[in-house]
């Protein structure tokens, strides 16, 4: 049997031993919560080609593997909570080209989208480069239009390619969707162009022409389905007055109650 003093012994060395591990755990778990919450955000910057600069942010966390990802073109670079400035530096000198390359991605990127409208509801644009011969047209549900232009095409200036890619997207609307506007005017009014054609005008959005025929420009996709409809009854009643006469007047109020609020709408376009 195990006599007093020996217990007392073991006791003591027991709470000895238990205090150790308790301090060893605490400063442990000190350095874990101190490493995982170490995130140190500071920039730096290096010189790459032609003396861009690129400046970066640094978040140190206890991954064992450093790694850089861009961000809405900022430079993100991820490194153990242990490397030193100097050595983070060194990774991102060689890094550097790669590095540009995805920013100048990202730029070209960011200047090839814009806000378009059809029929009244805004899309975003975007124009990106692919090995095919001829330019296509993509429009998602997520109101956002993707053209997709030959690596050819890169040769031209943005805009240049923008306004190219638009003008040929809003044509291809408009003759998709403008047999179903000009029959429908045409049973409400009763009257009806030789013919119609669909161009691009200096100024104008639609005209009726001396020959009896109405010119639609494609621009006039932009606007809200019944806001071309009252365009193209407009045109359509000028095949049988040429002025704005009261006549004329009539049959636009008679069959366009809020032809008020299109008249504003309209204001400072041509037609």
């Amino acid at each position: 049997m195990i006599n007093l003093v020996t217990a007392k012994k073991c006791s003591k060395i027991f709470e000895i031993v238990l205090t150790i591990c308790q301090i060893r755990y605490k400063i442990a778990s000190t350095r874990k919560t101190n490493r995982s919450s170490n995130k140190e955000e500071f920039k730096m910057s290096i010189f790459g080609k032609r003396n861009n600069v690129i400046t970066y942010t640094v978040n140190k966390a206890t991954k064992r593997d450093m790694y850089i990802t861009i961000q809405n073109g900022e430079v993100i670079v991820n490194a153990p909570w242990y490397f030193t400035q100097n050595k983070i530096q060194a990774v991102v000198e060689e890094k550097k080209n790669w590095i540009l390359s995805k920013i100048n991605e990202y730029q070209q990127q960011s200047s090839n989208m814009q806000s378009v409208k059809i029929f009244g509801k805004n899309y975003d644009l975007k124009v990106v480069y692919s090995n095919i011969d001829t330019p296509e047209l993509n429009i998602e549900e997520n109101y956002e239009i993707k053209i997709i232009l030959p690596n050819k095409y890169r040769k031209i200036g943005n805009k240049q390619i923008l306004k190219m890619s638009i003008n040929k997207m809003y044509e291809q609307i408009v003759k998709k969707e403008i047999d179903n506007i000009m029959e429908k005017i045409r049973l409400m009014l009763g009257i009806a162009p030789e013919d119609y054609f669909i161009e691009q005008l200096d100024g104008e959005i639609a005209k009726c022409t001396s020959k009896k025929e109405i010119i639609i420009s494609p621009e006039i996709i932009q606007f809200k389905r019944e806001t071309i409809e009252y365009v193209i009854a407009h045109e359509f009643c000028h095949l049988k007055y040429k002025t704005h006469c009261k006549s004329f007047n009539d049959i636009m109020e008679e069959n366009f109650e809020n032809y008020i609020k299109f008249e504003n709408e309209l204001s400072g376009y041509k037609f």
